[in-house]
């Protein structure tokens, strides 16, 4: 229950930023850029196709990717999920396997849909000071993307990305872990792993940063 209530509220917040972004777009609302977030804008270079393949060959096959990967497959391991893949290296390769391939599905959709779309999906610091406002901007940022010109929209193509994954992922899961509670739990914890890892972008970023 505690993790369906996460994923609810998850998807709200979500959907409520799609609606304000499509009312911006329509011209029903324009808020006031900022001088800070202007200037963001204007000294923006979008990458180019050549750099797009780069940064998601790097974010899809570095040792980075794997080792989160194996870290999360030690706590499936831990947890005994899904129980029919049982313990031992069997067990604990198949849910790296499951992982892994999870993020790589995830990252091919993301590369495709954001070059037709144009969105660029790699976090850019606040340049903000203060611990609340810097918070609030990773958490946001999981859910709002760059365009070639510099300004921001919701994240079609990453937050599209994550469902996708964690549903077509349900097709090589047992039958314990492939309800659609089951889906949406995943696809929460793509967000909630998201959010995280912006969070130490934001304040460490010589600990992680984007390719």
């Amino acid at each position: 229950m505690q993790k369906t209530a996460i994923c609810a509220c998850i998807l709200f917040v979500a959907q409520h930023v799609a609606l304000a972004q499509t009312a911006a777009d329509a011209g029903i609302q324009k808020p006031v850029v900022p001088a800070a977030v202007a200037a963001r804008q204007q000294s923006f270079i979008p990458m180019t196709q050549a750099q797009r393949l780069r940064y998601y060959f790097n974010s899809t096959f570095s040792l980075g990717t794997v080792a989160v990967a194996a870290a999360g497959a030690g706590t499936a391991q831990l947890k005994n999920v899904p129980k029919e893949w049982g313990q031992g290296a069997e067990g604990y390769g198949r849910r790296i396997g499951d992982l892994y391939g999870q993020h790589i599905i995830v990252q091919t959709l993301m590369y495709g849909s954001s070059s037709v779309l144009h969105e660029d999906n790699r976090y850019f610091r606040s340049g903000e000071s203060g611990l609340w406002p810097r918070l609030k901007y990773a958490a946001k940022s999981a859910f709002m993307t760059r365009r070639d010109d510099g300004s921001t929209r919701f994240a079609y193509t990453r937050i599209g990305s994550f469902a996708a994954g964690a549903f077509i992922s349900r097709s090589w899961q047992p039958r314990s872990i492939t309800s659609a509670g089951d889906g949406a739990v995943n696809f929460g914890s793509f967000v909630a792993v998201q959010i995280g890892f912006n969070v130490v972008r934001e304040f460490f970023p010589k600990i992680i940063h984007d390719p």
